[in-house]
């Protein structure tokens, strides 16, 4: 079924094929169709409750009115004029020849143009636009379009997107970072329809979303919606039946467009940015009705300033009235940050501004990357059923269902023990003619000596002395690090079912197993094999020091006097899991050495990651790690 919104009410059309169109009509009391005929369009109306006053044209060219109730009908045949007019609230049931759009218009109450209709019965129209830079967004939009900054794991434009329904084309006008939008809608929402338009410059002068607007004329010669990407609102949209502007109260005029409204909610003035404004902000979402009188405006008043509000300037010609909505102006960071806190019901909406984004949306994992997603898609087809199937691949973004079940953190101590049996024997696989040294010295060596060399940037001295930790004496750094053999690592044990980062938040129990997420794309420069020992490794770690609680600086405490150091964690891991762990590798022939002297590199290798003291606490861990092999 097809709903179209009239001025006067609505049409449901409940089917149309090259037979014939069967309509139900709603018609508000006191309203009226246009005055109209048609050249070819011949049409039965059966009025099903209501009364109704029809103007019907005889075969003598006189316009006859009458009253019709309930259970009455009437017949209309090209070319006669005719117009019904509700008394009462009507419906009206019209079965008609196919021709939809032959409709010639006489007259109208409601000032849409007169002569044929040529676009009230197109689909109707979502114009996004999300060509800005976002510039006061600082961090949080260097690395993503902001209309895809996440509220509650989802896009901010998926919130616009879904207050339609699948009638509605979607012209998303892009311009910064614009094949994220394109990935994302693409991943999120593969059922709707998209057209994207690329407005060239998104920047500078001559910029704002007038001009985008404008790029997107050819596609909006109909009735249509227009948001900015970033427009958060918890109401519904609007009827698209009138010209309307989305208002919201303000106290401070000078930082939007405002305008007045009389007792009747009408329009009256409009004014852009002005101190002496009214107390109505423009939220930057409107219906727009009176299209071509939209783009007359926009042409003719725009100018060099590119802005959209100027199509409104002469708002008395719209006959446009004010829709008070629940908005949200999260064009700054600390207004986004608020909507974030205010919104997020799940914990993995924490914005983030490193690069890398995750949403949760109509049942979906969505994985935004700035670098290419291709070894990540590649990795995921050779770890095969242990991690979910990859639903979108794109260039920078991919999707799969989102996993039903809880991480290994949340889960009962029986499951995080069964993992540990299960992953001991899964991982484990005896592969020839395989040599990933190379990749050995380049994940443990290089990476570790390149991230201590951002450690002693800012903290030379620590790793120059001997050090007390917790009470106890330890040697300097470089004396463990001496005694590591780089031979050891070229003995390693390459596999394909290699995760990359095996710690419990990236393993999902479910009803069938476990599912692995975020896993690494490469180890060193291999896309097909990794290291055992540093699945494992990274396994271990998480159970010494639950990686789940580093995100909060009340889970930890370190304090530091020149050599003496003291620190505390929460989360050293249970007794069982450590002897159950300590019994997988005896039993599959794992070296435990290998894998605590890898588990204190990986701590070494997060240190330069953190702050707040977590760095330094990482890297004195890291030592009493090595000490206890060493020593």
């Amino acid at each position: 079924m097809k709903t179209i919104y009239k001025p006067w009410g609505k049409e449901e059309w409940l089917e149309l094929n090259d037979k014939y169109c069967y309509k139900r009509i709603y018609i508000n009391s006191g309203h009226k169709t246009s005055y109209q005929y048609h050249d070819f369009k011949r049409e039965t109306n059966y009025l099903i409750s209501g009364q109704a006053e029809i103007w019907l044209e005889n075969d003598e060219g006189v316009v006859e009115k009458f009253i019709m109730n309930a259970g009455e009908y009437f017949n209309v045949t090209p070319p006669k004029k005719h117009r019904v007019i509700a008394i009462t609230d009507i419906i009206l049931q019209e079965v008609s020849t196919p021709e939809v759009d032959d409709v010639i218009r006489i007259d109208d109450d409601t000032n849409r143009k007169d002569g044929r209709l040529e676009h009230e019965h197109l689909k109707p129209a979502l114009c996004i636009v999300a060509a800005g830079k976002g510039t006061r967004m600082g961090e949080y939009a260097k690395h993503i379009n902001k209309g895809l900054l996440p509220i509650d794991n989802k896009a901010i434009i998926s919130d616009i997107i879904n207050k339609t329904t699948n009638d509605y084309e979607i012209i998303i006008a892009t311009g910064y970072k614009s094949e994220q939008v394109i990935e994302y809608c693409k991943a999120a929402h593969p059922d709707r329809s998209f057209t994207f338009v690329d407005v060239g410059k998104y920047e500078g002068e001559e910029t704002g979303m007038g001009y985008s607007l404008l790029k997107c004329k050819e596609h909006l010669q109909r009735p249509f919606y227009c948001i900015t990407g970033d427009c958060l609102i918890k109401d519904k949209l609007p009827l698209l039946d009138s010209n309307w502007l989305g208002l919201h109260p303000t106290s401070i005029p000078e930082i939007y467009s405002t305008a007045k409204l009389d007792k009747d909610m009408k329009i009256t003035n409009f004014i852009n940015k002005d101190k002496n404004g009214y107390n109505q902000a423009f939220i930057g979402l409107c219906g727009i009705f009176d299209f071509e009188l939209f783009w007359n405006e926009l042409e003719s008043n725009m100018g060099k300033s590119g802005e959209m509000v100027s199509a409104f300037y002469n708002i008395e010609k719209y006959n446009a009235v004010g829709k008070i909505l629940n908005w949200y102006d999260i064009g700054t960071i600390e207004n986004y940050i608020k909507a974030q806190k205010t919104f997020t019901t799940q914990k993995y909406g924490i914005p983030k501004t490193n690069g890398q984004f995750l949403y949760k949306i109509n049942g979906k994992c969505i994985k935004m990357f700035q670098d290419s997603v291709e070894e990540k898609c590649h990795r995921a087809d050779n770890l095969g059923d242990l991690t979910p199937e990859l639903k979108y691949r794109g260039n920078n973004a991919f999707s799969y269902d989102w996993v039903k079940g809880s991480t290994l953190y949340e889960s009962k101590l029986e499951d995080q023990l069964n993992f540990i049996d299960w992953i001991g024997s899964e991982i484990h696989s005896n592969i020839e003619d395989v040599d990933i040294s190379k990749d050995c010295k380049k994940f443990y060596i290089e990476k570790t000596q390149s991230r201590l060399k951002t450690y002693l940037e800012y903290a030379p001295a620590i790793m120059e002395c001997a050090l007390t930790i917790n009470g106890k004496e330890y040697k300097p750094l470089d004396y463990y690090l001496d005694q590591i053999d780089e031979k050891d690592f070229s003995s390693s044990l390459p596999t394909i079912k290699w995760h990359g980062d095996m710690q419990f938040d990236n393993i999902i129990k479910t009803s069938e197993g476990f599912k692995f997420i975020d896993w690494r794309d490469t180890f060193g420069d291999s896309i097909d094999h990794g290291d055992a020992y540093y699945d494992l490794s990274k396994l271990y770690g998480g159970i010494c020091m639950n990686y789940s609680y580093m995100k909060d600086e009340k889970n930890y405490t370190y304090t530091r006097n020149f050599n003496r150091i003291e620190y505390s964690f929460k989360g050293r891991g249970n007794q069982l899991l450590h002897q159950r762990f300590y019994d997988m590798t005896q039993k599959h022939g794992y070296s435990y050495d290998k894998i605590k002297i890898i588990t204190a590199l990986i701590y070494l290798n997060m240190s330069p990651l953190h702050e707040k003291g977590l760095d330094h606490l990482l890297f004195a861990h890291a030592i009493t790690v090595l000490s206890d092999i060493y020593d």
